[in-house]
């Protein structure tokens, strides 16, 4: 314990905080299958952008993919070109895609350390820096190839810049242009979520300091003009080769529309995020809930006030917003761990009651997770009972700790609690084979190369990764005419019915995890 705090006083907490995130996203990273629906949307647009080489055009299949810009199909299809070169057949896996998630996440934690560490001490930006890392939610954007860890990045990088001017003034010009530079990636991963969370954060401190000297500090002239030449001309072709659908489909349909009406079936009411984030900032929301009372207090400190105009403008906007998914409020996550920083080695927390409810909810997660294994008829293995016993022990171990002032072990806890739970999650649904009915069904394509593949009654995007594109979606009653045509085929349909001419190869049954219902299909062959 005494060599890891000399470290962590020598500037070194960084490589732990790092660490505890690999450690955190490793298990499940490989050997979970592809996740319905957005994690393949993206990954398979990605891989038919490398296979094309078409990197300003967007699509899915034979389809369009207009919903978000270019940035994470870029990523991901620079990220799976270098692996395809060090491992054969890497473009073809998941896990090639997730590395953008994977580095990306990495990345949100260092810049946390980094932000944290121009306010605090070693010992408390470490805490911050493993309260982001040991974090739910994190953990899971980290397993899949989203958009999400890598907008959290980009503003976390945005952010970090931003201290470095209100702790140190104005930032030599290459510091200032890179704050531009990221906020380009920022517009070209996810549009105007990024620069909302900084234009917050920048607006409100110019409001309170009453001068815009912060924003002098930016080198707007020169960065905004680096901005526009890194984002715009991808913007101007994409518009001019859709003819404008893209405005239409990422502002209309994907945005304004996400604004007004909770679209596909997540609408939730004010104060969900609220609700929301007991579980997904766990295990920090322990200590983070027992810390609001000394959040309130300190909200006028340089910092606090920082990390509370970081989080609050942005957190309101999205509980105002119609459509909520429980990874929107995903970039001000960084905030969050940054308030846990200041306001826990100060004993100014006074009590820890608070902590015990957000201490339930993992072990009412697990729980839950139990009880669907049952109701499908799966024995859990044994690790996930062993992992399940971590996190209630670390439970315990939180709330020990939380006692003190010591930073630096509430960190060491936050951290096993973090490595328990991705433990008993993502290696036991890994293993539920009814949960990937995707998996089987691509198996079964791949035995028969020769033949063509048609799916009815399952139409999820996972198995178009699965069979590189080789399965063709259709209708029950559309069977008998494709049929019809030369050739050999295998078809999966609903279980029940019949096809004439046609030799059973099995049936495969699961769960579609795109739309909660149960899946039965029968396999046939036409030879």
């Amino acid at each position: 314990m005494a060599w890891v705090e000399q470290q962590v006083a020598k500037g070194r907490g960084v490589w732990a905080a790092l660490l505890v995130m690999l450690m955190l996203a490793l298990p499940g990273f490989f050997t979970l299958p592809p996740v319905d629906r957005d994690e393949v949307l993206f990954s398979q647009a990605s891989r038919q952008m490398l296979v094309s080489g078409n990197f300003v055009d967007i699509h899915f299949g034979d389809a369009v993919r207009y919903k978000k810009p270019v940035g994470i199909y870029w990523a991901q299809s620079a990220v799976a070109a270098v692996a395809g070169t060090v491992v054969a057949g890497a473009s073809d896996q998941i896990w090639t895609y997730r590395l953008v998630s994977l580095l990306a996440a990495l990345a949100a934690v260092g810049l946390t350390h980094a932000t944290a560490r121009l306010f605090l001490d070693p010992e408390a930006a470490l805490l911050a820096a493993v309260a982001l890392a040991a974090s739910l939610m994190l953990g899971a954007e980290a397993h899949l190839a989203k958009t999400d860890a890598t907008l959290l990045a980009t503003v976390t990088a945005c952010q970090y810049v931003l201290a470095r001017a209100l702790v140190w003034g104005r930032l030599p010009l290459p510091l200032a242009l890179g704050f531009w530079a990221a906020l380009a990636a920022s517009v070209l991963v996810k549009g105007p979520i990024g620069p909302m969370v900084v234009a917050f954060t920048l607006a409100g401190l110019c409001v309170i300091r009453r001068d815009l000297s912060l924003w002098r500090d930016l080198r707007p002239v020169p960065g905004l003009t680096l901005l526009v030449l890194l984002a715009a001309p991808w913007f101007i072709a994409i518009s001019y080769i859709s003819h404008g659908a893209f405005w239409s489909a990422s502002l209309g349909r994907d945005m304004f529309e996400k604004l007004a009406t909770g679209k596909e079936n997540h609408g939730w009411p004010p104060g969900s995020y609220l609700a929301m984030v007991w579980l997904t900032f766990w295990p920090a929301a322990m200590p983070l809930a027992a810390a609001l009372p000394a959040i309130w207090r300190g909200r006028k400190v340089e910092g606090m006030r920082f990390a509370l105009l970081w989080l609050v403008p942005t957190w309101l906007v999205f509980e105002a917003t119609a459509t909520k998914l429980v990874h929107y409020t995903l970039p001000t996550y960084p905030a969050l761990a940054l308030l846990l920083g200041f306001s826990w080695p100060n004993k100014t927390v006074r009590a820890l009651w608070p902590a015990v409810l957000p201490g339930l909810l993992p072990l009412a997660l697990l729980a839950a997770l139990v009880w669907q294994a049952q109701r499908m008829g799966v024995s859990l293995p044994f690790g996930f009972w062993i992992a399940a016993a971590g996190v209630l022990a670390s439970v315990g171990l939180i709330l020990w700790t939380a006692r003190g002032t010591d930073a630096l072990r509430l960190a060491m806890a936050l951290a096993a609690g973090g490595l328990a739970l991705n433990f008993s999650l993502y290696p036991t649904l890994a293993g539920i084979t009814q949960l990937w009915p995707a998996r089987p069904l691509a198996a079964l394509e791949a035995a028969h190369p020769e033949c063509d593949f048609t799916v009815a009654g399952y139409a999820e995007p996972s198995l178009v990764f699965l069979t590189n594109n080789r399965v063709r979606f259709q209708a029950a009653s559309d069977l008998p005419t494709s049929l019809a045509a030369a050739g050999c085929h295998v078809v999966a349909l609903p279980a029940g019915a019949a096809l004439p001419g046609v030799q059973a190869l099995g049936e495969v049954t699961g769960l579609d995890l795109g739309t909660g219902r149960k899946v039965d299909l029968d396999i046939w062959l036409k030879p």
